[in-house]
């Protein structure tokens, strides 16, 4: 018992298929060089040799982070959205008082 062999039917249309919607490669970042900025600014008063000051501005800077990406959208706040809100902004806490004790904590010799 042979099996006679089926034609096979060829579309000869192509589909068009619509792009798929990416966000951005990149996003805006504006908000996240307000954080930066702060973080700039505490290097140079640890080059000045201000190390308490300057914990306390990384600290800041973070809890700026933080205040920023529990209050702005994901459009503004751009790199500061990595997970979600409240996970973002309790991670910046916790950094930030991390930063602020062990820094406070050091002694200078």
């Amino acid at each position: 018992m042979s099996e006679e062999p089926r034609e096979i039917e060829v579309e000869t249309q192509p589909r068009v298929v619509a792009p798929e919607q990416r966000p951005p490669a990149t996003p805006r970042l504006s908000a996240w060089w307000l954080v930066v900025a702060v973080g700039a600014v505490a290097l140079v008063v640890l080059a000045v040799g201000q190390l308490r000051w300057a914990v306390i501005l990384v600290a800041s800077g973070l809890w700026l982070g933080a205040a920023i990406r529990a209050v702005v959208p994901e459009t503004v706040a751009g790199g500061l959205v990595v997970r979600s809100r409240g996970f973002d902004v309790l991670v910046l806490v916790a950094l930030g008082a991390a930063v602020l004790v062990v820094g406070l904590a050091l002694r200078r010799t």
